[in-house]
Formats: C-alpha cells, structure tokens, sequence
C-alpha cells in the first residue's frame, strides 16, 4: 500500500534521514500499526501525490484538506493536522503593508500545484505565469521567497521556525501578515475510493480506537 505525500511540510511530515516523520506521520503510522496493515510511507510533490492516490486503489494520501472537488476520489478516513494558513512575506519588505486579500492583486507569489492555497488564489485573481508561480514543493516556494522571486507564500504560522531553515532563512528573517479564515482547514488521512473495504475497514477503526476522530 503507498501513502503519497505533501512535500516537505515540517512538522507534520518531512523527509528524515531514514524515514519520512512528523507529527502527522507518528498519528499515520500508529493507526496502520493498530489496523495492522503494512504500508510503505514516501514523499512526492503534491500534484503527483494526488495524481497516484486517486489512481491507485491501493493508495492512501496525508494530510490532505477535504473539498467538494475531492468528494469523488477519496474516502476520509481520519483527521491528523490542522492548518489556518496566512500570507507570509520577508521582514525586511518594509514596503508591504497587507491586511487581507484584496490588498494582494499587484504582487506575485508561489504556490504547491494543486493544494488548496493554489486553488484559493485563482479563486482571487491569481493566473500561472503571470503573477503565480507554480512549485512542486514548499521548499521551492520558500526558496523563491529568500531570492525575491516573488513577494510573497501562503504557509502555516506554525510552520515557519521549522520550514525557513531548510532555505537559510530564520523565524525571524519571516512576518506573517494575515490569516486566512477560509484556509483554516483540517488535513485528512484519505483512501482512493476503490481500497479494499475490509481494509478500510480496518484503518477506520483504528483511528476511531486511538481517539482521531
């Protein structure tokens, strides 16, 4: 069975030296642990994850935000991140002062195909290429962040001492200008619909018995 996973998305899952973990990751493996189900847990970009997860119906995906237009192809299995994502930019951006989305339209920012934040800023106004870069990871939005490369990402508060290292930057060095209340989501441990019900089952059950739900 293969989880396809967000990037590298500190603290809830990273790549570690050896294996991927993360808070996320530890509530992931103690319920295939309790169901009693091997799986082989991997990081991959999160268009591709998303890709191989609602393909394969062996497949399981975290931790994905549950929307309409993924009703089709997941069944949600249990909670195991929260998010409540805002716009972040560099300290040193003395020039912008922003306090909610419509203060955004001239600036450009990067964004994970296909995650929510992506869908969120086309639902504003954002376009591919013309003020939204597309990136296969959140280091790679990061990293466009440090290099001016844009003005600004979407991330989660919680997040930032974690994730700005992995580009050199410091908690310090980020300010987080506004939360978003719509991207206040919760992320899901999710099946491609076609798993094995007795499995799914299984893994249902588990996540009920350890208190996920």
């Amino acid at each position: 069975m293969g989880d396809g996973l967000h990037g590298k998305f500190s603290p809830y899952q990273l790549q570690g030296k050896h294996q991927v973990e993360g808070l996320s990751t530890e509530k992931v493996r103690a319920i295939l642990q309790l169901a009693d189900i091997d799986a082989t847990i991997e990081m991959m970009p999160w268009a591709r994850a998303l890709q191989v997860s609602s393909r394969q119906s062996n497949a399981l995906i975290y931790a994905i935000a549950r929307t309409p237009e993924r009703e089709p192809y997941f069944t949600w299995i249990a909670p195991v991140a929260n998010f409540k994502l805002g716009v972040i930019t560099l300290r040193k951006r003395q020039d912008l002062t922003l306090t909610d989305e419509m203060t955004l339209g001239h600036l450009t920012v990067a964004s994970q195909r296909d995650d929510i934040a992506s869908f969120w800023l086309e639902k504003h106004g954002f376009v591919e290429n013309r003020n939204k870069l597309l990136c296969a990871d959140i280091v790679c939005s990061w990293t466009l962040l440090k290099n001016s490369g844009v003005d600004f990402i979407i991330e989660d508060p919680k997040l930032i001492a974690a994730t700005a290292p992995l580009v050199g930057l410091t908690a310090d060095d980020i300010m987080l200008q506004f939360t978003i209340d719509e991207l206040d989501v919760v992320g899901y441990l999710a099946a491609n619909k076609q798993l094995n019900p007795i499995i799914l089952d299984k893994l249902i059950r588990a996540a009920t018995d350890l208190g996920f739900h």
